[in-house]
């Protein structure tokens, strides 16, 4: 079975588009992904994990108050995280994760709770929160094989 991410990259490549990621609970796996595959720097254009709030904010442009208002794992700081991230790169496709891999909940947030998004540069984002058991590690790997899954089912494959 050919890996998805080398298809995502194809895709990418033959439309001319480029993506670049921000991402939260998954650390650097989700880009690992992509940099894994030859070729990927074709349309890869580079990544920020911003695992702690600071780096949301300083980096990404996410606001504190949304932060402090929402807590770090919902729509709205990924919604802020996709645009930040965007607006950085300027790359056409963006995506971003954050959510708990381990630990404790976090209020209403189950461990295992991650929000994933993909933004088109110009259009509205694609925000899900999808439900990950397993260990740390696991829970990363499922999170960041879902945002590539949403990632492909929402790129425009007919070119």
């Amino acid at each position: 079975m050919k890996d998805l991410s080398k298809i995502v990259i194809e895709i990418l490549r033959n439309n001319n588009q480029t993506i670049s990621i921000a991402e939260s609970c998954t650390g650097g796996l989700l880009s690992y992904q992509f940099t894994k595959i030859s070729g990927a720097s074709d349309v890869f254009i580079g990544s920020v994990v911003s695992y702690q709030n600071l780096a949301k904010t300083k980096i990404l442009g996410v606001k504190k108050e949304l932060i402090d208002l929402y807590s770090p794992y919902n729509n709205e700081v990924i919604e802020a995280m996709l645009q930040g991230i965007i607006n950085l790169t300027d790359s056409n496709f963006a995506l971003a994760t954050s959510g708990l891999a381990d630990g404790s909940d976090f209020g209403d947030i189950k461990v295992g709770s991650v929000f994933i998004g993909i933004k088109e540069r110009g259009k509205d984002s694609i925000i899900i929160k999808r439900e990950f058991k397993g260990s740390r590690k696991e829970v990363q790997l499922k999170a960041s094989n879902a945002a590539i899954e949403l990632l492909y089912a929402n790129i425009d494959k007919t070119h």
